[in-house]
């Protein structure tokens, strides 16, 4: 695909969870979260937060013992990771639930 295109895409998807598969094969999901010269920025979600709830369920009242104040819902983390416009085959959005 043409790197103009591309980059129009990914405008179009900015602050979007979607999918990325590059020319090498690889597949990585994210939101956009900006787009510097030829690349464009993903904000990957981790699994951080469940990992510290040690598999615990993720519901309103299991907060309490952990010290969460009603209304106050832990947030992912994201990293950042660049794929350059020129190595996109193919983007895709994907469905988020929170």
């Amino acid at each position: 695909m043409d790197s103009n295109y591309m980059h129009q895409l990914c405008m179009h998807c900015m602050h979007r969870y979607v999918g990325i598969r590059t020319h090498e094969g690889h597949c990585v999901d994210g939101f956009i979260a900006g787009i510097e010269g030829n690349d464009v920025i993903l904000a990957i979600p981790t699994e951080q937060m469940e990992e510290r709830m040690m598999g615990m369920p993720a519901e309103m009242n299991t907060y309490r013992q952990f010290g969460f104040h009603p209304g106050f819902f832990p947030r992912r983390r994201f990293f950042g990771r660049r794929v350059p416009l020129f190595g996109i085959t193919d983007l895709f959005l994907l469905p988020f639930f929170l």
